[in-house]
């Protein structure tokens, strides 16, 4: 064999190695096309995302911190918030005019309710308020009520309580409150739920504790067993064939801990804890792409795949400055168990 002939061979056998090499890829290794599919979809800067759908509008909100006041965002789509629009300013003191968090946008007999936290400046007198529209306008004047009542009193109106993130659940035609609270005035939080009086503005009962919020160690802020269990950011999220399943945000929501469990409504009565059964694994935690997954919103997209928008950090270190707003699909099995879609 000549030496060229020699050379020329080599480099075929070379090039059928690699062919070789790269046709063995692992089976649970992604190719590049794959990994790109992978990656979240990334909406803009912010945390507590939250969205919903009106006569073809897409109106978006967020914590808006430092700014002391509630935005909406309007677009046309789902893939960009559009343009954003102050609805609310909150006065310059008083027991609603610092740190507003988390404000979810509603519509209900033809008025927007805005539910959001808000405090003096000090943590521990968070309450929860209302800002209800004054007609079917989302940026028409609004006018501000309570705070809810959020305690156990049999008055409704004593020793209220620290309340975060509340969301309404509409069940059987009747209305709900459920959000974060503390028990007393330890900084330890839970699951609570109440019914809601007609004007939706107030609880008409009770306030009924859902479940611990330590039954696993993953739902401690640092997954250890000396550190508190920690629950907020409580979501509705309804299957196709009519399960209903209570997302929420536990561990720690400035550290990669942060992640999003599920809860689902197995009995008839919201009101009784024994109807919620939660699931004995995270649903949804941090992975390659980013950290301290949670607190999101669940809509359906014009094609009728549900989508899940959520916050997450960028960074690994601990801090709430790097959280920024994401997108993923959501998917349900034949038994309509959901899953994101990764």
């Amino acid at each position: 064999m000549t030496r060229k002939v020699f050379y020329g061979a080599a480099a075929l056998l070379a090039l059928f190695a690699l062919f070789v090499s790269s046709s063995e890829t692992k089976a649970d290794e992604p190719s590049p096309s794959e990994t790109k599919r992978l990656e979240p979809t990334y909406i803009r800067p912010g945390a507590d995302p939250w969205v919903i759908e009106r006569r073809g509008k897409y109106y978006w909100s967020q914590s808006n911190n430092p700014a002391q006041s509630i935005c909406l965002w309007e677009s046309d789509s789902l893939d960009e918030p559009g343009k954003r629009h102050t609805i609310w300013r909150a006065p310059r003191r008083g027991p609603y005019s610092r740190e507003l968090w988390a404000p979810e946008i509603h519509f209900f007999n033809g008025r927007f309710y805005v539910l959001f936290a808000a405090s003096n400046g000090r943590n521990e007198n968070h309450r929860t308020y209302v800002l209800i529209s004054e007609n079917d306008d989302p940026f028409s004047e609004y006018e501000l009520h309570g705070p809810v009542y959020t305690g156990d009193s049999e008055d409704g109106e004593s020793n209220n309580r620290w309340a975060i993130d509340a969301t309404y659940f509409v069940h059987q035609d009747k209305f709900y409150l459920i959000w974060s609270g503390w028990e007393d005035d330890q900084d330890i939080q839970y699951l609570y739920i109440a019914p809601l009086q007609d004007n939706l503005t107030q609880t008409a009962g009770p306030r009924v504790k859902i479940c611990d919020n330590a039954d696993y160690l993953w739902e401690r802020v640092e997954e250890r067993p000396e550190t508190r269990g920690l629950a907020e950011g409580p979501e509705i999220l309804r299957a196709p064939n009519g399960r209903v399943f209570l997302s929420y945000s536990c561990g720690a929501s400035w550290l990669p801990t942060y992640k999003v469990a599920l809860l689902e409504l197995v009995g008839s009565d919201p009101l009784d804890p024994n109807s919620w059964k939660k699931f004995d694994k995270p649903w949804f935690q941090s992975d390659e792409f980013q950290f301290g997954v949670g607190h999101g919103s669940f809509i359906r997209d014009t094609t009728g795949q549900m989508r899940y928008y959520y916050h997450a950090k960028t960074k690994r270190e601990g801090g709430w400055n790097d959280r920024a707003v994401f997108w993923r699909y959501v998917d349900f099995d034949e038994d309509c168990m959901p899953a994101i879609r990764y």
